[in-house]
């Protein structure tokens, strides 16, 4: 750093191309012992070069038309150590968790915690990050999250960059989760200079999220509520150069944010309504909503999201519910876990082709890329036509009596093959497992669910298993491949007029360990379906309104079909499927206790057919 600080003074410009060291020096100043030090640790100069100086930063604010002020970080990419000067497409993110903070005295930016940006502005693109309105640096406050002045604000900002001296007019956008549905937001509002948008695991439908099947998801709602309380109301956000008075004026207009976790505590229904602010939020500012005017404006959308991830789902319903011009691309990600190189091949590539209008073949190949995850050969990358997969069969395995030998769980049950059609409604046998639920089950602090706040990553379901009702099937002959959407099909009665059934596939190995696949939840008393509003590929669709709240009757079997968050996932030949059922996930979801504990009973059998069905590729 030293030597490149005395570079620097002298007036020498140097830059990183092709692996090799460049400078620009007044006549005179390179001296044949600077030119030596600096030979001496070029390779050390030109990996520091490359990794730091590829942009030049500024800070602005945008007003908006009610004189809001956004702040926003603004790179501009050199070129041969220069700012390059000619107008450039822009790629810019709508950022709900701070474009840039300070931390202990230096500076994060956006190119830190995303560093494929990097590669944006080696490909000479201008990349911009703009703090939401009411957090970050930003001005305002947010009486709701996804509003519709949020949305406005997105396409006043795309417009305004589209202007910009320094941009060519074609303006792109980027960002991961709440940036991610931001993007979609913006398209519904049809901005003319707006040329495509990657959003990156987004939400599709809000109440689905938090309230799956009925059972409201109140630890991610109250940590993520924590979380922006704490980013939008304490001191940290880097500004933009107004100093301590604009910094104290924008946290004070923070302070009138809304409890996120109170809002969502209190909407327990599809068709509640937020108090505050008079909307019925899971109608009235739900993505969802925005379909059909995202269609409607015909911007290019690439979806990215991850099998692991909170909104793998809603990434397969974006992308079924869309006419634009779409690709789809789901990774073996979860939330907060996928790799810069990925995300620079796919952004690059998208960009490249609707911002610069260069003919790299993306818009040619499959619009569905997917990657299997396992153990065995039929792992890696594939692409299809559609989503789900049309080489995808139904194949049901029933749940059955014996005992698998592979778990000591409550009642150790098998999975079977049925001997009728393939969504296994002709099992033929009978019989049925009682279950007294136990509310110290959990799927774990390291969830799905937890991984959307930033919370980790690991599941260890062994120990879950042992206190739940499983069925396992026999040891697999051969590789089975399952890629699309499973559904479990639960024939129950309880001793309770209701309760939360939460369904986990897993693959067993050969030592007893179960490794998690997928999952699903359902509270029985919201199992009525109804017609979608919208195209969910022929899944269960619960309404989820306070008038469809249906109790259990007593000693009568009914049926419920929980639909369990897609896949593609290779079971190992050698190893093990398993199905295990509990009544709660305490570190995860909220569930009311009784006293005493209710004993819920799955029916099995031909006339009560209790399976998984299980979308299986056949092998090539």
């Amino acid at each position: 750093m030293d030597l490149l600080l005395e570079v620097r003074s002298l007036n020498i410009v140097l830059w990183a191309e092709e692996g090799k060291l460049r400078f620009d020096a007044p006549a005179g100043v390179m001296t044949d012992t600077l030119r030596a030090e600096l030979g001496a640790r070029k390779g050390e100069i030109v990996a520091f070069l490359a990794d730091v100086d590829v942009a030049e930063r500024s800070t602005v604010r945008i007003t908006t038309r009610d004189g809001t002020r956004l702040a926003a970080d603004v790179f501009r990419p050199r070129r041969r150590g220069a700012v390059i000067e000619e107008a450039l497409p822009v790629l810019w993110c709508h950022e709900r968790y701070r474009r840039a903070e300070t931390v202990d005295g230096g500076l994060l930016t956006k190119l830190d915690s995303q560093p494929w940006l990097k590669e944006m502005l080696r490909n000479e693109y201008v990349v911009v990050v703009v703090d939401s309105r009411g957090s970050g640096a930003s001005e305002g406050s947010r009486r709701i999250e996804f509003s519709h002045e949020e949305a406005q604000d997105a396409f006043e900002v795309t417009e305004w960059l589209a202007v910009q001296p320094w941009s060519s007019g074609r303006v792109g956008m980027f960002g991961l989760s709440y940036s991610g549905i931001n993007q979609l937001l913006a398209a519904a509002t049809a901005p003319p200079h707006l040329a495509a948008i990657l959003p990156q695991m987004a939400m599709f439908d809000l109440y689905e999220f938090l309230r799956p099947g009925g059972v409201f998801r109140d630890d991610f709602a109250r940590n993520w509520s924590d979380l922006v309380r704490r980013l939008d109301t304490q001191s940290g956000a880097a500004g933009t150069g107004d100093g301590p008075v604009g910094t104290a004026g924008y946290l004070a207009g923070h302070q009138d944010n809304a409890d996120v976790f109170g809002q969502a505590a209190a909407l327990e229904f599809r068709d509640s309504v937020d108090l505050a602010t008079g909307l019925a939020p899971y109608q009235d500012i739900n993505p969802a909503a925005a379909r059909n005017a995202v269609s409607a404006s015909d911007i290019p959308v690439c979806h990215l999201g991850g099998w692991h991830d909170i909104w793998v789902r809603d990434t397969t319903l974006w992308f079924r519910n869309l006419a634009n011009p779409q690709r789809l691309v789901i990774g073996p990600w979860s939330h907060n876990n996928w790799t810069n190189e990925d995300l620079a091949r796919e952004h690059l590539r998208w960009y490249d082709h609707w911002l610069k209008g260069i003919d790299n073949g993306v818009m040619a190949e499959p619009p569905v890329r997917y990657f299997t995850m396992g153990a065995g050969a039929a792992t890696g990358w594939k692409s299809a036509d559609t989503w789900p997969p049309a080489a995808a069969c139904p194949k049901a395995l029933s749940f059955g009596d014996g005992s698998s030998g592979t778990i000591r769980s409550v009642n150790d049950g098998v999975l079977r093959l049925p001997e009728a059609s393939a969504d296994g409604a002709g099992a033929t046998g009978g019989g049925q497992d009682s279950y007294t639920v136990d509310y110290s089950t959990t799927s774990g602090r390291t969830s799905r669910w937890s991984d959307g706040y930033a919370g980790g990553f690991h599941y260890e379901l062994t120990v879950n298993d042992r206190k739940a009702l499983t069925y396992t099937s026999a040891v697999l002959s051969e590789d089975l491949e399952v890629t699309g959407h499973p559904l479990v099909h639960l024939w129950v009665t309880s001793t309770h007029p209701d309760g939360a059934f939460f369904v986990y596939l897993s693959e067993v190995d050969e030592q007893g360990a179960s490794h998690y696949v997928s999952e699903g939840v359902l509270r029985a008393s919201c199992r009525g379906g109804a017609p979608a509003p919208f195209d969910r590929m022929g899944l269960p669709y619960y309404p989820g309104t306070g008038d469809a709240i249906t109790p259990l009757p007593p000693g009568e079997p009914v049926e419920l079909v929980v639909d369990l968050h897609p896949t593609s996932y290779a079971f190992s030949a050698g190893r093990r499927l398993r199905i295990s059922i509990t009544c709660c996930d305490s570190d995860n979801a909220h569930v009311e206790e009784d006293i005493p504990a209710p004993v819920i009973t799955v029916h099995r059998g031909a006339r009560h057919a209790s399976r998984v069905v299980l979308p299986v590729v056949p092998r090539r």
